[in-house]
This record gives structure tokens, sequence and C-alpha cells, in this order.
């Protein structure tokens, strides 16, 4: 195969508008080619340049910047417009590089599949405190669990190797909704402030709100974080029998995002309570989830007593459940924190190993399966694959 054919490309800034696009070309041919359309300021060819100098030139009649970052890697600075992108692109692909997403260019470019996992990962996440975790897998602390697991396999101590294993895939759920949003779902009669509650949680105004019961019909979302959790909070409608054709519909849309949840915040109207209320808030939560013949599991439940403002005189915390209102502020920060610690009970301390690829902990609980039926020559080879280019 021609070196030409060994060259890649890829753009690695994002598509749309914007004041700087980079693309990146690696390979044997890759600066040869790139100095087939570029011509330096000074003269030079782009071989003759020092490693890592920022050379300004000329693309055919666009000024831009070069920089060969090592032997066979360039990277071109141009204008972030679509037009500009293109016609580099076309030039490049027309003398034979293959165009690649930036994604595979990673998977390449590492010496280690975990740091490209992770260094992808990066580019999704919505917090920093997400985003610390995946630094530390970034950094080797996967890898490093992984390593010292091997050693204790090759050493035939399987159960620990086994309870090391046990270990990271008590954390895989916290590690696949780095990337992906927990699911908190909004949910109880009509009426009871979950659209009011909702935009207090997001700090804006997101959902309708309407003082009669059935305003909301479709299921509304908007993404926030609770104490750096990621979470898309939805608002459905609420839960009751009626024979109203269009509540109805929008009662059984709300059936699927509850299936779904993570978590589900069973929202109670603080006048709805009866006398006593102080010791069976979460009886008369349960009573009335039984009667919406919702489908979830109730240990995923939250119960929230909303619009507190309404009784000045009550007793917070409310026992078993979160005082809120959704009108003063009160009682939110103290519901984020509920929610947090709901979502994620035992936060991994700094530097902790956590898979958070469905790729990773597929093999991780096959290498499980291995210990536990003592193929511990199996279960070391499994956690190669670990090891192995990605997809």
């Amino acid at each position: 195969m021609s070196s030409i054919q060994n060259t890649r490309v890829a753009v690695f800034t994002p598509s749309g508008q914007g004041a700087v696009a980079v693309i990146g070309v690696a390979g044997p041919a890759a600066v040869s080619t790139v100095n087939r359309y570029f011509r330096a300021a000074g003269g030079r060819s782009l071989r003759e340049q020092p490693l890592d100098r920022i050379v300004y030139g000329h693309w055919s009649e666009e000024d831009l910047v070069v920089c060969r970052r090592k032997t066979e890697v360039v990277e071109i600075h141009c204008h972030g417009g679509a037009a500009s992108i293109s016609q580099i692109l076309t030039h490049l692909t027309n003398a034979g590089c293959e165009e690649i997403d930036w994604q595979q260019w990673v998977a390449a470019e590492s010496a280690c599949p975990l740091a490209a996992e992770a260094q992808i990962a990066l580019s999704t996440v919505s917090t920093l405190r997400t985003a610390k975790i995946l630094l530390d897998q970034y950094h080797g602390a996967l890898r490093q669990e992984i390593f010292e697991i091997q050693g204790q396999l090759r050493k035939d101590l399987a159960k620990g190797a086994a309870e090391r294993i046990q270990k990271l895939l008590a954390t895989a759920e916290l590690g696949l909704h780095l990337t992906k949003p927990w699911r908190v779902v909004l949910a109880g009669l009509p009426n009871v402030g979950k659209s009011s509650l909702i935009n207090a949680l997001v700090g804006y105004q997101r959902a309708i709100v309407f003082d009669q019961p059935g305003t909301t019909r479709d299921v509304v979302s908007a993404t926030t974080a609770a104490h750096g959790w990621p979470m898309q909070l939805s608002d459905t409608a609420g839960l009751h029998a009626t024979a109203d054709e269009l509540e109805s519909a929008g009662i059984a849309q709300a059936q699927q995002p509850l299936q779904e949840a993570d978590l589900v915040l069973w929202i109670l109207d603080v006048s709805q309570l009866e006398s006593g209320w102080e010791t069976s808030v979460q009886e008369i939560a349960r009573d009335q989830f039984l009667k919406s013949k919702a489908c979830f599991d109730w240990s995923r439940v939250l119960v929230i007593v909303n619009k507190i403002d309404l009784l000045p005189g009550v007793v917070k915390p409310v026992l078993d459940a979160v005082a809120t209102s959704a009108v003063t502020k009160a009682g939110i920060a103290e519901l984020l924190q509920e929610v947090a610690d709901r979502l994620v009970p035992c936060p991994p301390p700094k530097g902790a190993a956590v898979p958070f690829t469905t790729r990773q902990v597929s093999l991780l609980q096959e290498a499980l399966a291995r210990c536990e039926n003592g193929a511990a020559d199996e279960a070391c080879d499994v956690l190669e694959q670990l090891e192995s280019s990605i997809d």
C-alpha cells in the first residue's frame, strides 16, 4: 500500500460557523501532501520548518497557519467557515488522503485505547465533576487497576481479583452516566406544582405554568445538574383518571419516561395532605401512586411535599420527604442535594478507577464470570482486550 493511502485527514473542530477550524493530517505522506497546496510566506517548505513552529502562509487564496506537530503529523488552522474547510478537505482527499472523523483520529494516535476512550468521552461531558473523573481515567486510573488485577490473576489469586472486578462494576452505573445524564422524572396528581418545580430546579422558565389541572399534556424536558451530576428533568402530565381525550393521551405519554427513569420525584401538594400527615406522607404518596397505575419501581421514588409557602407553619424537614416551595425557592437546595445523594450514594474518591463505556463494562462482566468459574487465565485474556483497539 502506498504512503499516501496510509495518510489520514480529520477535522477536529465542530461543524458550524466558527472563527478558526483545525484540520489534522497524519501519515507518511502528510508533509509532502500539505506542501502541494501550502505556500509559506517565508518561502521555506514545510519539511524545512522545525517541529511545533507556527508557519503563516497561503492555501490557494486563503491565509492560514500550519504547524508540523510530529514528523508525520501536520495541523492546519484555517477560517472556520464551511467553504474553507471543504476546500482543504477536497484538495487532500483528491490527493489520496483518507478522511476520518476525529474520534477515529484519537483512537489511531493514542498509545492506550482506554486513554483514547476517555479523551473521546471528555468531549461530551457537561460538568466539571464528571470531567475530573474522566480525566483520572485518561491519566491511567482504570488502566492501572486493570494491570493490578491481571497481576493477581497471574499469581492465581482469582478470589481477590474477582473482588476487585466486582468493585469496579459497582461504579459502572455512575461511569456510564458521566456522558449520559441521569433521567429524573417529576410525577404526581394534577396541579401539585410539577411545572413550577422543574422551573425552580433548572433556574429558568422551561415548563408552562398555569393554575388549572391538565395543563401539561406533553413531556417537557430540561437538562441541569445536581451537585455536579448531570440530569435530564422531565415534567409529565398529572397522573389521574380522566375522560378527557387529550389528558388521557398526555398521561399515556408519561408512562414511558416513568419506566425509563433513574429517579422519580413524586410531588404532593401540601394542601392535599390530611391531618396527622407528618407521620404518613409516604403512605399518602404511595396510595396516590397505586391509584394512578403508574408503571415504575417505588424504590426509585423520592417523595416531595410542595407548596409549603401555603402553610407557613409547616415543620421542616418533613418526615420521610423533602419540603419545597417552587414560589419562594424554599427547600430547592435541599432537594438538589437529596437527588444527588440518591443518584450517586457513594461518589468515587479522587483518582479512583471507574469504567465508563459499555465495552469496558461488558468485558469486566465477562472477566468476572471467568474468575468465578476458576478460569484465571481466560479472565486475564479478557482483560487484555481492554487494551486492544477500540471500534
